[in-house]
């Protein structure tokens, strides 16, 4: 047997292993060495036999450390996001934040487990930065320090997604990047169309600013574009807040199809695009999809995204590119902030720099896409065959649908167990999702989320049978 035809039956071998269940989700194949004498066969063939598996999507490569098994992919739940026509919600209401459940890691929270932090590293970059003679305490530049924009213009280009690191700038989160562009291209009053449903802390931003809103129905293949054409087209919105990425709360992505089509409309009818991509590095498949801002030649899409979720949320680094709205942005920015804290900043690219972070964001990825397969399984096996889930093709969130179920009454009842979880309500001005929760899949399951997951169903069977 040649040793092209031998490489394809020893991985057909494998794949048969990984579906049957033998090879775990996560689990680490054995080294290319090992592998060889496994199956007496030379480095080139082992290496070939590695790279198809890879390619098929049933395992990944990570730097220095090997090749993982991935977890199969499953089909999402929900066939169909309701259907509905938009209008406008003026005076939002402004929600009391529970400012103690921010920093406590539960159902609620869309975080990363402490586990999968990397301090060790983080650490390492820190103490790095230290003997830099770069490092002052001095004020640093208003649009981010250079050396963390190289970094991260570099590392984008990587992902096939070229942006100048002149182009950038530093942010103290995602949100806050968001919160600058909304003023940059709006004022009290003005109507933002965004997608339905929404993230929550999106529409506390809004509320907080005195915006309006038009939420637009989700599809399948992304947000109903018919829709919000008549709005631009009708002169209804000053701007769009979207996400076209593992959109929060329910995970799902726009097409690259869909992405171009959005940028043809904010071209013709000169409307600004600020794109939430927090969640974009976190992608449950192979491949990290483009943002919105990729496909943007004029200038239009104003592109936030932070560290936030893929790496660690204490450090409070984002960044943003404003596209032709940049001296607005810089501007804002001056207003709040002389800049921001240059340590941080430097730790941060040197981190980037020596390749942690990609090395990082592949193990989370791996980590996040099993946690996700585990919790869809437990939440089909114990919730009512009714039940809807939305398996995410990114993110750290899972949207369930329990018809006949008042998710706010449900919340509330788990809030005096100790147990968190996020109610459809919140992430809509609509009444269209009071069936629906919001779970974060970020935690490791352990027997503690287990028994919070068992006591969310045990809860929802009790409240089915009393309708």
């Amino acid at each position: 047997m040649n040793a092209a035809a031998k490489y394809v039956v020893i991985a057909q071998n494998v794949i048969a292993s990984i579906e049957k269940g033998h090879l775990q989700a996560n689990s680490k194949l054995p080294s290319l060495r090992h592998f060889c004498k496994l199956h007496d066969i030379s480095m080139t063939t082992a290496l070939t036999c590695y790279r198809y598996l890879e390619q098929r999507g049933y395992v990944v490569a990570e730097y220095k450390k090997g090749y993982f098994v991935l977890p199969l992919k499953t089909e999402q739940g929900i066939k169909h996001f309701p259907i509905f026509q938009s209008t406008v919600t003026k005076n939002l209401i402004k929600l009391e934040l529970q400012t103690d459940l921010i920093s406590k890691p539960s159902l609620a929270t869309a975080q990363l487990d402490a586990e999968l932090i990397d301090d060790t590293l983080i650490k390492r970059s820190f103490r790095s930065i230290t003997k830099q003679t770069e490092l002052s305490l001095q004020y640093d530049e208003i649009q981010g320090n250079k050396a963390l924009r190289w970094q991260l213009s570099n590392y984008f280009k990587k992902q096939g997604f070229m942006c100048h690191h002149d182009d950038l700038v530093v942010t103290h989160g995602c949100l806050d990047a968001v919160l600058i562009a909304l003023e940059c291209v709006s004022k009290p009053g003005d109507v933002i169309a965004v997608t339905s449903p929404c993230y929550s802390g999106l529409l506390n931003v809004l509320g907080v600013l005195d915006r309006a809103i038009l939420e637009i129905p989700s599809t399948n293949e992304g947000i109903e574009l018919g829709q919000l054409e008549q709005a631009m087209k009708r002169k209804e919105i000053t701007a769009c807040l979207l996400t076209a990425n593992h959109q929060n709360p329910t995970g799902h992505s726009l097409s690259n199809q869909q992405k171009q089509l959005l940028i043809k409309l904010a071209n013709q009818y000169s409307i600004p695009l600020i794109e939430d991509d927090v969640f974009r590095e976190l992608s449950h498949q192979q491949t990290i999809p483009l943002p919105l801002k990729y496909f943007d030649q004029q200038g239009w899409v104003i592109w936030c995204s932070s560290v936030s979720k893929t790496l660690a949320p204490g450090l409070r680094l984002g960044w943003c590119l404003p596209g032709r709205f940049k001296n607005e942005f810089i501007q804002q920015r001056m207003i709040r902030s002389l800049g921001h804290n240059q340590p941080i900043q430097l730790a941060l690219a040197d981190y980037i720099a020596n390749g942690y972070y990609e090395t990082h964001v592949k193990r989370v990825n791996r980590a996040i896409s099993a946690q996700c397969s585990d919790y869809v399984k437990f939440l089909k096996n114990n919730l009512p065959e009714q039940a809807e889930i939305f398996v995410p093709s990114g993110g750290l969130v899972l949207w369930v649908k329990i018809p006949n179920v008042n998710t706010q009454q449900l919340a509330v009842k788990l809030a005096k167990q100790g147990v968190y979880i996020k109610p459809g309500n919140l992430f809509s001005t609509t009444k269209l999702y009071q069936d629906c929760v919001r779970l974060n899949i970020g935690l490791i399951p352990s027997k503690a989320i287990y028994s919070q997951l068992e006591l969310l169903c045990q809860l929802v069977h009790i409240e089915k049978n009393v309708l």
